[in-house]
Parts: C-alpha cells; structure tokens; sequence
C-alpha cells in the first residue's frame, strides 16, 4: 500500500525478493567469466573517450616544434621505427576521412583502391569483415582512432581468453593471464597493427568456435556457431598479409586437426554431422573472398607483379639459432640506444621489430610434456591429439628454420612465401596454444609427474640454459644487456616451467604476465588525439587552398610531409602507394631499369631541379626497397602533363613557372607552397 504525506506518496520499497534476485545476478556476474570481458570494454571505452592511442606521430613534435613540449604526450616517447603506423596507417587513415571514405580514393596518385595492402577504413560490402575500422563510419576521427587501436588489442586479450575457457573451463583468471601474456609478448607490441594481431586473434577465436561447434549439441546452436566460423575465417583471409598469415593457419590447422582427431574417437556419428556444417562454413568463406578477389582483379595482379614485395621466396634453413630462444633478452630493445647494438642483418635482424620475439616456454616443457603423453598412452591407451600435433608442428617450423633442403616441403606448405623473421608469430601462436594444452593435461589429476626433487633438478638445468644463452647476447651484442638485464632475463623462464610442473599455474601465468610487461612497458606511448597531424599549420594551409581549388594536384618534396596533400583532401603524386601506379609514372619510365623503380608498394616524393640552365628529364631513384624519388625540371613536362598545380618543398625555388603561395614556419622547420601561373 502507498504512503501519503504532506509532500506527496513516499516512493515504493523495492520487494525483498527483487533485491535478492539482484544481488544474486551481481554475485555471479563478479564471480563469472564476463567480468573480465566487462571490465576491458570499459577501459575501451575510457580510452576512446579520452581520444587516447598508442600510436607514435607524436614524432612529428621533435620534426616540427624542436624541444618543445608536446602537451599531447602523456606516457614514454614516440618510436620512429614504427613508420609503419604513423607514416602510413594513420596517415592514410586520415586521408581516409578527408576524402570520405571511398574504398578507391582519387588523391592518391590516380586512384587508389584501399582495400588492397593498406589497414585503412572504407565504405564497401567488405568492410564488414574488417569490423576494427568500422567506428570510422560513425564517430569522429579522433575518437574513432583511439577505438580501433584499443580494440585490435581487446580482440586478441579476448581471443586468448575464451579460447583458454573453452578448453579449460573455469579458470577465468589463468585465461585472462596467459591471454594478457600473449598481447604484451614483445613480438606483437613491436609490430602492432592490423596485419600483426589480426592473424592472431582470428585464428583463436576460429579455434574456439570450431571446438564449440563440434561440442555443441543443439541443432540452433551449431548452426549459430557455424555461421559465426564462416565471417570469422572470411576476416581470417581478408587480412591480406600472407607472411603472417601462413604461419597462423598452419598452426590452427595443427589445433583443429587434433582437436577433430580427438573428438572423433570419443564420439563419431554426432561429429560427422557437425563437419558437415564447419564445411559448409569453409565454403561460404570460400565464396565470399572469390567475390572480394574478382570484383578488384586489376589492382590484384597489380600488386601480385611488383617487384617489391612481389614474388618473395624463403628457402629453408640459416636461421639464427640463439635469436629464437633469447626473447627473454628483449629487454634491451625498449631502449633505442641498447637495441642499436643488436642486429645480424645477413638473418634479416636490423632494428626492434625485426628484432622482437615471444618469450617460449613451450621447448622448455617439451620434455615434461613427451613423458605425460607417453604415460597417458602407457596407462590409458589415450593420446592428447592436439598436443602432440601442436609440438609436431613446432618442430616442424624448428626444422625450416635450421635444416636445408626442405623446399619442397615448404612449397608444399607455402612456408616458402614467409621470411623466417615473419614465421616466429606462427611459432609464438603454438607457444601459447602449446601452453595452454598443457595446462590442460597436467590438471588431469591422472597425469603425474616425478616428485619435487625431480622438478627443481629440471629447473636448475633449465636456469643454466638461460644463462648460457643470455652471456651469448651479452658476449655477442656489447652494450645491449646491462648486468640488471643480464640478472633479470635469468627468472622468467625457469620460475614458470617449475610453477607449472608444481601445478601452481595461475602463479605460473602471473609471473609470466609480469615479465612480459616489463619487457613491453616502455614501447608505445599514449598520446592524445591527431591534431599534429590534422590540426599543424601546414594542414590548415593545404585544407584552404584546396577549398579554393578542390581539383589541383599536389607534388612533395619533403619525406615527411608525403601524404601531407592527400591527408587534407587534396589530389597528390607524393605519398605511400600501395600498389604500382603505372599509367601515372609510364611516360617518363621508358627503360626497363626504369619500371623497375616505379612497379612497387613505394613511398613516393620528389626532387625538383633548381639549376635554371639545365633542363633534366624525369628519372626515378630507389632509394630504399620500398621508397623511390621522381627527380624533375619543376617547369618540365612531367608534372604539367600530369595537371599537378602545387609543390610542397623545403627550400626555394626560383623558376618563372611558380609563384611562392605561402611560407609556413615552425620552430624546426619551414616549408614552401609553390603555385605554377
């Protein structure tokens, strides 16, 4: 009943049962295994709010403003060594947004289709299946960015941590550990973007799904589940990026084949019926990437037929043998300095991402791991398929590292199209995957191992590996490992392996999630919004001039200011094509030495001559595998048959052809904006 007063009905106590009903909900949500999902999206959103990224066009202050202080840089300093991101991915992003999200954008070069190579936003059928852009479409720039940089990263935490629930069910904090382990692994925090943690996480949450649909016993609910594995191996392929890619699926295939073979001989009839729709599953994927291939067909074979990247072949063997068991070393590559010590360029090692690797521990379990199995087998008659297929597997990509002569296995497997840089993000997958299984087995309470005494005999031989190979990198790379490093790159590995064979696995992976982030901390920085970028003097002085003459073309002379035009929604011959842009170079690339230069993914700027008694003719110049400059008479043929109106440059120009525009100064630079009359 309903209590009045002088100020009106007091309002009604909530029944005792509904309150209850609450705080059950409340206790199980905190005791469940959404709470770790839950509080990541929060920080996602926090940081998306915020504007918040991890990305480095912070460098642009030092380029530009000096010493000055950047009040965007709000943790570490920038990377240079990450061009990748912020010369390319961010920089097209932006233009991305200028030009409106066109999946072919007409200001770069002329034309480019952004679908191809470049982790870009556009608006097609496509896009769908590249889910991380699609915030572009609906919140503003800086906002958008912050979000698809913090997803790729929930994606992957969240990959590793459903896939560690499904197979070993609830334990929600060792999953939400090893996943966390596997995201600040330095391999990955090195080469973070797209092309990076999307083979990554699409490949476990492909493993996850495929174990569920098979699990599943609900018609519904396997046809939910195989729907989900048809977008989810359609996203796998449209990655694009094969050298990571390869090793990612051959690893899956490793999990799913003994996973399958497991599964098979525990239950058949049920089984048969479920491959029936994961095929069905391969299929529909099959036909949506031959539609994605045939509707863009031209720029493919455009970019099948470079010369770089082109048709790069691997041969087996010649790997660096104590480079993929030191990634307990990567310590030293936070540090520039340090890291400029540690290069083997002849094994493709020259700088942190080239460098940077996972912290293994599953070659350090392979012993505990043959005696489980052979005791499972002995005792039991069972065999743990996928862990015995994960390990094949390992020793398999082990053996194309090191042997010689085994082409045309690689061939076979296509490991022939990854360089052996590129294959340790196969071999870091299996690693944890790896980790994983064996968690698995030795939390059977019929699995045992020999006692204590035998375990901590294990990990003291254990320790006197690590030494030995970090006094090589000590040995081997003076200056990179300081003596604390030297000290500290002893634990991780040999304090894990016993905590695991103690069975004190949560401890295991705490430990191991600690180091990681130590290893990690300092790569990014968190930087604030794109306004260096989209906000800088210079950007503000293009955007204007192209409001008055939308249609002129733009020419760069100035490396860092490349994408400038195009970034500001301008036409530009100057940026980063992601593919050969022949008809634009042709008429001036006559010699084959020529079209050599130009058929290539290509950063792209210009030389312009400043001698008035000299009339040069257009050439090109390589520069770098993947940068070419296009050397001109600024009053030639060249860039008038090309209708370009403006050139960005970074000193005078005196020729009768050009009118100075305008002069922008920053404290560490000046650049010129020149107009032909």
């Amino acid at each position: 009943m309903a209590v009045t007063t002088a100020d009106g009905p007091l309002p009604r106590a909530t029944p005792p049962d509904v309150r209850d009903r609450v705080a059950r909900l409340g206790r199980s949500f905190l005791r469940g295994i959404w709470l770790f999902p839950a509080l990541l999206t929060v920080l996602l959103t926090v940081l998306t709010v915020l504007q918040i990224s991890g990305s480095s066009i912070g460098v642009y202050q030092s380029m530009l403003y000096g010493s000055q202080h950047d009040a965007n840089l709000l943790a570490n300093e920038p990377q240079p060594i990450r061009s990748d991101e912020w010369i390319v991915n961010t920089q097209l992003t932006i233009a991305q947004d200028a030009a409106g999200y066109p999946r072919i954008n007409p200001n770069m070069g002329q034309g480019a289709d952004v679908s191809l190579v470049l982790d870009v936003p556009y608006k097609d059928w496509s896009a769908a299946f590249r889910p991380h852009n699609l915030a572009f479409l609906v919140l503003p720039l800086d906002h958008a960015f912050a979000f698809k940089w913090w997803l790729m990263a929930v994606l992957l935490i969240l990959s590793g941590y459903f896939f560690v629930l499904v197979l070993i069910p609830d334990q929600r904090w060792l999953a939400a550990g090893l996943s966390l382990t596997l995201f600040f692994s330095p391999f990955v925090q090195w080469w973070y973007q797209y092309i990076t943690v999307g083979p990554l996480y699409y490949a476990l949450f492909i493993a996850t799904v495929f174990v569920l649909v098979l699990r599943s016993t609900r018609m519904l609910a396997t046809v939910a589940w195989a729907a989900l594995l048809a977008y989810l191996l359609t996203c796998f392929a449209l990655v694009l990026y094969p050298p990571f890619q390869i090793p990612c699926a051959l690893a899956l295939t490793a999990f799913c084949v003994g996973h399958l073979v497991e599964r098979y001989t525990a239950r058949r009839d049920p089984l048969l019926r479920h491959l029936g729709l994961v095929a069905a599953s391969i299929v529909v994927a099959g036909i949506l990437v031959a539609l994605f291939v045939t509707t863009r067909l031209d720029a493919i074979n455009a970019v099948l037929n470079t010369a770089y990247p082109g048709q790069r072949l691997t041969r087996s063997g010649g790997f660096d043998l104590a480079h993929l068991f030191s990634g307990h070393t990567s310590l030293g590559l936070e540090s520039s300095r340090s890291a400029a010590q540690y290069t083997i360029p002849d094994k493709g090692l020259t700088n942190q991402s080239e460098n940077s690797n996972f912290l293994l521990v599953l070659p350090y379990l392979a012993v505990p791991c043959l005696y489980l199995l052979y005791r499972s087998h002995r005792s039991r008659r069972v065999v743990d398929w996928p862990l015995l297929l994960v390990n094949l597997a390992f020793l398999g990509a082990l053996a194309w590292l090191y042997v010689s002569h085994l082409d045309a296995w690689g061939r076979l497997l296509f490991l022939d199209r990854v360089p052996h840089t590129r294959l340790l993000i196969g071999i870091g997958l299996l690693n944890f995957i790896g980790l994983v299984l064996f968690v698995r087995l030795l939390r059977d309470k019929r699995s045992a191992l020999p006692g204590r005494t035998v375990v901590i005999g294990y990990t003291l031989a254990l320790l006197l590996v690590q030494a030995l190979l970090s006094l090589h990198v000590v040995r081997a790379f003076p200056g990179f490992l300081g003596l604390g490093g030297f000290v500290l790159s002893l634990v991780p590995v040999p304090l894990v392996v016993y905590l695991t064979l103690r069975r004190r696995f949560t401890w295991a992976a705490s430990v191991l999630l600690a180091f990681s982030v130590a290893m990690t901390a300092f790569i990014h920085p968190l930087y604030r919004g794109t306004a260096i970028l989209t906000q800088t003097p210079l950007s503000r002085t293009i955007r204007a001039i192209t409001a008055e003459d939308p249609d002129a073309r733009w020419a760069a002379e100035v490396g860092i200011v490349q994408n400038f035009a195009a970034m500001n929604g301008a036409p530009s011959l100057s940026g980063v094509f992601a593919y050969p842009q022949s008809q634009l170079w042709r008429s001036a690339a006559v010699q084959d030495q020529q079209e050599y230069v130009v058929n290539r993914y290509a950063h792209v700027w210009f030389t312009f001559d400043r001698n008035p008694a000299v009339m040069v003719t257009t050439t090109f110049t390589l520069t770098a595998a993947d940068h070419f400059l296009v050397n001109t008479e600024p009053c030639g043929p060249f860039l008038r048959q090309n209708r370009v109106t403006y050139l960005v440059t970074g000193t005078e120009i005196n020729e009768s052809c050009l009118k100075l525009r305008a002069t922008i100064r920053y404290p560490a630079a000046t650049f010129l904006i020149y107009e032909f009359w």
